[in-house]
């Protein structure tokens, strides 16, 4: 029988103003059985010795540490108590806090398979990285396809701007007379200023098209992935500077989807552009 199982991926941030992380860890709670387990990367991690410098490596030996210490303690220790409650300390451990230890925002997967082997599997994907996580741009464009082709609408296709400066392909295109796209635009950038670079980066390059008549004001949606809730207060200021300077483009930007489903206003500019073409 399946179960449900809620999981973080434990993250390390020695440099809160950098805003760059590496994954050390998960923790897994078994909402049914009432269990919590945990895998940590080692102490010697060589990963995180390339990624950041020295002091910063030499502070994950002690952080490792004593999140080692808390976790076991609670994985181990505490359902001995006659209140243990595995929810609730799950939650208590992976709120935000003011650490170089953080927790990604919870997610929900479901499985016939133990918590330990649950544990093992997400601990391969996100710390040993054996699975390659999908881009979050490439996930946004393939279900906005899938919700395109379920509305009946399967004209958008990969579509190729050809320019000697700003080759441009779009990947939800629909060429006739004039050209409509969909463009999907993630920013899942690790650093705020990664972030406001992205979205100048487009700013620039569809202001370009846009001069050189390449593309019509409102013949292109821009649909917006925004950082992961979990992110810091930074990289949400980021992405609200990004997104104002994009929607001071004569093009449609909208927030791609909420809570896996699309937003309708992407679908109905995909009917109108159906619409369009006919008449044209």
């Amino acid at each position: 029988m399946k179960r449900y199982f809620r999981y973080s991926v434990i993250r390390f941030r020695p440099y809160a103003e950098l805003g760059e992380f590496a994954n050390i860890g998960v923790i897994v709670l078994d909402i049914y059985g009432n269990e919590i387990d945990f895998r940590l990367a080692p102490k010697r991690f060589s990963r995180l010795r390339h990624f950041f410098d020295d002091s910063g490596y030499r502070s994950y030996y002690g952080a490792i540490d004593l999140l080692r210490l808390e976790l076991g303690r609670v994985s181990a220790y505490l359902p001995d108590l006659k209140e243990w409650n595995a929810v609730d300390a799950f939650h208590s451990l992976v709120r935000t806090r003011e650490s170089s230890i953080l927790f990604s925002e919870p997610r929900t997967v479901t499985s016939d398979e133990t918590v330990k082997s649950i544990v093992d599997r997400l601990y391969s994907r996100f710390i040993k990285r054996e699975t390659p996580l999908e881009d979050p741009e490439v996930a946004l464009t393939r279900d906005i396809r899938r919700a395109l082709h379920h509305n009946g609408l399967r004209q958008f296709k990969n579509v190729k701007i050809d320019d000697d400066l700003v080759p441009v392909s779009f990947p939800l295109g629909y060429k006739g007379h004039d050209l409509f796209a969909i463009k999907p635009l993630a920013f899942d950038q690790k650093s705020p200023m990664s972030i406001v670079d992205y979205g100048a980066h487009w700013t620039k390059r569809l202001s370009y098209l846009l001069d050189k008549r390449k593309i019509s004001p409102n013949n292109v949606l821009l649909a917006l992935s925004p950082p992961p809730s979990s992110s810091e207060k930074s990289s949400r200021e980021a992405y609200a500077v990004a997104k104002a300077e994009l929607e001071e483009l004569p093009l449609e930007v909208v927030q791609g989807q909420s809570d896996g489903v699309i937003n309708p206003v992407v679908l109905e500019f995909a009917r109108n552009a159906s619409q369009r073409h006919f008449w044209n």
